[in-house]
């Protein structure tokens, strides 16, 4: 069973990346072009990683993939996009926003308890990243949205889970924040900010496979 919605997960994040992602504008001077990073790679490497994620929540049981379906296969392509140029596309947001809410109301009519938990997780998450991104520079508010995510399918296992995963981000998210301050440090010209979004989106993966 999970290797059929991993590979759905990873069909649709494929999907999402080759024919919506290119569609997308930014409403910023500074914004990439998103339609010149998908190739053919590009979209293979975005499905695959999907499914690898996928793979990984093995444990998990049949009705949490309410919510880890569409975090996967819309969360990913979200989170690829951040990587590879550190903005959070708020319309491609909305699309996984709008999945993850989907599933969650599913989620509601089997088990309105862990309904209950994601949508509280959520609105934690949220509630805890718009602090940070006010009392710091560090943040972006495409990391304040992206929360919602994090927090929903996180909480829906529990408190335990919901804190776990949002540790695991920011442990991944230093550690990549370091290992790129090092990076740039060979070169003057390369830039110094990055992507804190996929790292924090790992968090909730994390969560699952240490339970």
């Amino acid at each position: 069973m999970t290797m059929a919605w991993a590979a759905g997960a990873a069909v649709v994040a494929a999907a999402v990346w080759a024919l919506l992602v290119p569609r997308i504008t930014v409403d910023d001077p500074e914004a990439p072009d998103l339609a010149a990073l998908v190739t053919a790679r590009s979209t293979l490497i975005v499905g695959v990683a999907a499914l690898a994620c996928g793979l990984a929540l093995w444990r998990e049981p049949p009705t949490a993939w309410l919510l880890w379906g569409p975090y996967l296969g819309l969360g990913a392509p979200l989170v690829a996009v951040d990587l590879r140029t550190t903005f959070l596309p708020r319309r491609l947001h909305y699309v996984a926003l709008a999945g993850v809410t989907a599933g969650g109301a599913a989620l509601a009519v089997v088990s309105p308890r862990a309904a209950l938990g994601a949508a509280v997780g959520a609105a934690a998450a949220f509630a805890f990243f718009s602090l940070a991104w006010r009392l710091t520079t560090n943040l972006g508010f495409g990391d304040v949205r992206l929360a919602l995510l994090i927090g929903a399918v996180a909480g829906h296992a529990g408190v335990a889970a919901w804190t776990t995963a949002l540790l695991a981000g920011t442990v991944l998210g230093a550690l990549h924040g370091i290992g790129h301050a090092l990076w740039a440090r060979r070169d003057p010209e390369r830039p110094q900010h990055f992507a804190y979004g996929p790292a924090l989106w790992l968090g909730p993966i994390v969560a699952a496979l240490w339970a």
